[in-house]
């Protein structure tokens, strides 16, 4: 237990970054599956990690330019994923293909490339030379803030969008900003936790918890503890190792972090079935 606190004391400033990056992608991800765009967010994120593999391979400095040139990929995105004629799942199903594929690409140039991108695909807090007062930090919080101060207007475009363009006008530009930030914000969080946490973050809090809550505000909260929760539980999980053949393994943070997501995320949807067929067959 002594070894376990320690452990967490030396590895409190990855924690901190940890939860706060899964609560704002969390809350990213509300407008994501209410909007139906999940398979989006997903191609997004691929083209995400494609984009921090090039900035490494032009050996651009710093974090601005993978947030930069995904804010630029943006604009293609919408573009090819509203062609005529074309389903936006097919459209978005070759997408994802082709950034995964192209990111895997980058592996073979070796080098710096193949070790951040490794990391950028699988990620581990742990390892992962985070800091909370990081330029990725600030941006993501900023463009969190900018998320919020709009949050009704990008809910208004969402639900009703003809209305919106009688009572206000064209929606283009609050669209373009929705993408923006989350293209934004996924950089940071892939750059700095790796590809499988941003999306894990980003898509399962809200899956396991929309079906039980319809109140936005609550549905935020509880997605921002939810998320935080997982990440807390999910580190000291990796903390305490399996004995196998006479020595310690320790699991991988991120990855054990993802499992515990998802333990909880069928654990709800799990209870919500089991409560629901016992009600409805005492009614009968």
């Amino acid at each position: 237990m002594t070894s376990l606190l320690s452990s967490w004391n030396l590895f409190l400033p990855q924690v901190l970054v940890g939860s706060l990056v899964g609560a704002l992608l969390s809350v990213l991800g509300i407008l994501i599956v209410l909007r139906g765009m999940t398979f989006f967010g997903v191609t997004l994120s691929q083209a995400v990690t494609f984009s921090v593999a090039l900035s490494l391979f032009m050996e651009w400095p710093g974090e601005i330019f993978p947030i930069l040139f995904s804010c630029i990929l943006v604009f293609p995105l919408l573009y090819v994923r509203k062609l005529p004629g074309m389903k936006e799942e097919v459209i978005l199903g070759i997408l994802f293909v082709f950034f995964s594929a192209a990111s895997q690409f980058m592996l073979a140039l070796g080098g710096n490339v193949q070790n951040h991108l490794m990391a950028a695909f699988f990620g581990d807090i742990l390892t992962s030379q985070v800091r909370a007062d990081s330029l990725g930090i600030y941006v993501a919080v900023f463009f969190f803030f900018l998320y919020l101060s709009f949050f009704r207007r990008f809910l208004f475009i969402s639900f009703d969008r003809d209305e919106y363009k009688i009572q206000v006008g064209n929606p283009l530009p609050f669209d373009l900003l929705f993408y923006i930030i989350l293209a934004a914000s996924l950089t940071v969080a892939v750059n700095l936790l790796g590809t499988f946490y941003s999306i894990a973050h980003l898509l399962l809090p809200v899956f396991a918890l929309l079906p039980i809550i319809r109140s936005l505000k609550i549905l935020t909260i509880v997605c921002v503890l939810f998320s935080v929760l997982s990440t807390c539980l999910g580190f000291m999980l990796s903390l305490v190792g399996l004995e196998r053949n006479g020595e310690m393994i320790y699991f991988p943070t991120s990855s054990s972090i993802i499992l515990v997501l998802c333990f909880f995320a069928f654990f709800l949807h799990l209870s919500r079935y089991l409560i629901t067929s016992f009600f409805s067959k005492n009614g009968r």
